[in-house]
């Protein structure tokens, strides 16, 4: 009988039987075309397993089952680390999910860390932006608001990163939209010049009409423009009579609500509620801001300090570091409890930020003793009361950060006076610092000014000059021109040069102005000081 030929057997018989040559390169046709394919079907299993995965946790913890679904979770995790595969921002929901109904703050904070790392390193700006807007949400909900910050921060630049490709693609197409259209027309120019040819009897009869039309149309604008500066004019009106009559109804509808309020209040005053009249005298023009939810405390506080302070109030810590961050208050008075949230960690926050550490914060807590002043210590606060609190108490204490805000102004001047002299003294604010140490190394450019300032700061200038009036009692142009006739006044007494050298050396492009402004500041003319022998120099 006959043997059927085993086409295995064969196949390994030629490849055996194959010159060397011919079978490198079998085996290197086999590589590039057979192992793109394994690698696909591998990848395949691995995303059909990590979908399988996702399931079977979401079926755990819509069953309520918190504790296997914590399990499959960390099997999850482990498989996703294996295989080098990114967070999506729909496990980190679910996972966090789980994390929050077991209460396991350490392995979310984990999970969150592990998550950020993932969008920093993400090249996809969809689903980075994905990501980091949930791992906003989540940082929050674990209350991390420093980590849900930087979440924010990576958020805003991804955002901005892919509204920027999104412009650039947009400016794509209208350039070769633009590109199409310019050679159409100019296979069209190319066209009309070989097709159409003028007379050039018929090429003035053409010109006088396209005038005539030119002119037809400049009449026809200009009409045009004055019927729509009518329209807009009587709109404007309208507009103007409409705001006027709102004006009117809110004045009414306040009319009223204060009428309410003060019937309110005497019905109190009958049932014998204490009533904490407002002071109703000219605007003051420092701003303190109240961080307090309780409607009472907040009434209280304002007959407190409405004579001194125009009052903004905050009932959550998101608002009121918003609001701190805004307004840049001379004041801050916060509680330690703000709706189930730390009042002391919005005070510290106040305190760690460049923009409001010099704030006074002023914090209200329920505690008594040591207990309470270790909470203001933690908060970084500058004074501390226990609730309820004593009025005398509090006028004392608020005069008294008014007036170390005096005394630093003083010690400013100070500094400022012998800033340039063997003479100096220190002060340990680095805001105030670095600002003079710019000023300084700027004084001979005569425009320099508070934005460049501002600017390197990373603040604004409203911000900015605000801060240096609340530190020093200046205005920014104040300070650089103090600072310049300073170091002239220095200058001069040193003999280093002419006063009008000196003048432009300090940044003044004007001898005459700069004369002026010298014997107006220090009462002495800057010939006669530069006249005088040196032992004779004050």
């Amino acid at each position: 009988m006959e043997q059927r030929t085993n086409p295995f057997r064969m196949f390994a018989l030629l490849i055996f039987t194959m010159p060397m040559r011919q079978l490198t390169i079998f085996i290197v046709f086999v590589l590039i075309f057979a192992l793109p394919k394994v690698t696909e079907a591998q990848d395949s299993v691995v995303v059909d397993s990590m979908t399988l995965k996702l399931q079977l946790l979401d079926q755990l913890y819509r069953t309520a089952n918190y504790e296997q679904a914590q399990v499959e979770a960390e099997l999850l995790r482990e498989f996703l680390n294996t295989h080098n595969i990114p967070l999506s921002a729909k496990s980190v929901t679910l996972i966090s999910s789980i994390y929050k109904a077991n209460r396991d703050e350490r392995s979310a904070t984990r999970l969150l860390t592990e998550a950020e790392l993932d969008a920093r390193h993400d090249p996809n700006t969809a689903t980075k932006a994905a990501l980091l807007t949930v791992l906003v949400q989540e940082c929050r909900a674990w209350q991390l608001p420093d980590q849900a910050l930087t979440c924010q921060q990576l958020l805003s630049v991804t955002r901005d990163s892919m509204i920027a490709r999104e412009r650039r693609k947009e400016n794509l197409d209208m350039q070769q939209k633009y590109d199409s259209l310019t050679t159409l027309r100019a296979q069209e120019i190319a066209l009309q010049s070989q097709n159409i040819v003028l007379k050039q009897e018929n090429a003035l009869v053409v010109g006088a009409v396209v005038f005539g039309i030119f002119l037809i149309l400049i009449v026809s604008r200009y009409r045009n423009n004055n019927k729509w500066a009518s329209f807009l004019k009587k709109k404007e009106l309208e507009w103007e009579i409409t705001r006027a009559n709102i004006h009117q109804e809110a004045e009414e509808t306040a009319a009223q609500q204060v009428l309410a309020v003060s019937q309110n209040i005497q019905v109190n005053t009958a049932n014998d509620t204490p009533h904490y009249p407002t002071f109703h005298g000219p605007k003051p023009n420092q701003i303190a801001l109240l961080i307090e939810p309780n409607r009472q405390v907040v009434l209280y506080l304002k007959s407190l300090l409405s004579d001194r302070f125009q009052i903004e109030t905050a009932s959550t810590s998101i608002e009121g570091l918003q609001m701190a961050s805004d307004l840049l208050p001379d004041l801050v008075v916060c509680d330690t409890v703000l709706n189930g949230n730390s009042g002391i960690e919005v005070a510290r926050q106040i305190k760690l930020s460049e923009r409001t550490n010099h704030v006074p914060v002023v914090l209200l807590t329920d505690k008594y003793g040591n207990e309470g002043k270790l909470d203001a210590l933690r908060a970084g606060a500058n004074a501390w009361f226990t609730r309820p609190v004593i009025d005398d108490e509090f006028d004392a204490t608020v005069q008294r950060l008014l007036e170390a805000r005096k005394v630093q102004h003083n010690e400013f001047r100070a500094y400022i006076q012998l800033y340039f002299s063997d003479n100096k003294i220190q002060i340990q604010d680095p805001f105030l610092l670095q600002t003079v140490e710019m000023i300084e190394h700027n004084l001979a450019n005569p425009d320099y000014m508070a934005d460049e300032i501002a600017r390197k700061l990373q603040l604004t200038k409203t911000h900015f000059t605000k801060k240096l009036l609340v530190l020093t009692g200046k205005e920014p142009v104040q300070l650089i021109r103090e600072l310049r006739l300073e170091k002239a006044k220095t200058l001069l007494e040193k003999r280093a040069g002419t006063p009008n050298a000196i003048s432009e050396m300090v940044g003044f492009s004007n001898p005459g102005s700069f004369a002026l402004a010298f014997k107006e500041y220090f009462g002495e003319n800057t010939l006669l000081l530069y006249s005088l022998p040196p032992n004779r120099l004050v």
